[in-house]
């Protein structure tokens, strides 16, 4: 037995597809409604489009995992070396629970696995393609500022 990705992904509940032959009717009926829905499905479409091709998912995903091994690394050893602390309390949790290396290795594991899921869906819709946004600005951010202290801290421990 396969499962039809596609089948699933485009499948919608009855009530969601009465209201959505409901909303077509309409659709149909009001050629300024028409008009509006086209614009806005045309809008979705470049605004995707315009964030990331088809073709540009890929390295989107590739930096996103570099960026969360990278945030992996740096936070393990702030931790072991006593700089800084976890700041999420979920993934603290899990480093009090099992232990810092495991605690690290399991929110990766599942950053990892969100990351790809995502990747795939932007690569299948145009329309997914703007949520690649946020990770790649929040990544982004805790990079830059692991590069911060590794660079303050090396220049500390080599003067000039």
């Amino acid at each position: 037995m396969t499962i039809d990705l596609e089948q699933v992904l485009d499948a919608r509940p009855g009530w969601v597809e009465r209201a959505w032959q409901r909303e077509r009717r309409a659709i149909a009926a009001d050629p300024g409604r028409r008009r509006r829905w086209l614009a806005a499905v045309v809008a979705m479409w470049v605004l995707g489009e315009s964030i990331a091709t088809r073709r540009q998912v890929a390295p989107i995903r590739r930096l996103l995992i570099a960026m969360i091994v990278f945030d992996t690394v740096a936070t393990y050893v702030w931790v072991i070396t006593g700089i800084a602390v976890e700041g999420n309390p979920l993934v603290a949790a899990l480093m009090d629970v099992y232990g810092d290396g495991v605690g690290l290795a399991l929110r990766t594991v599942w950053s990892i696995a969100l990351v790809v899921a995502l990747a795939w869906l932007a690569e299948r819709r145009a329309a997914v393609r703007p949520a690649l946004v946020v990770p790649v600005v929040a990544l982004g951010a805790v990079t830059l500022l692991h590069v911060t202290v590794l660079v303050r801290v090396w220049s500390a421990l080599l003067p000039v």
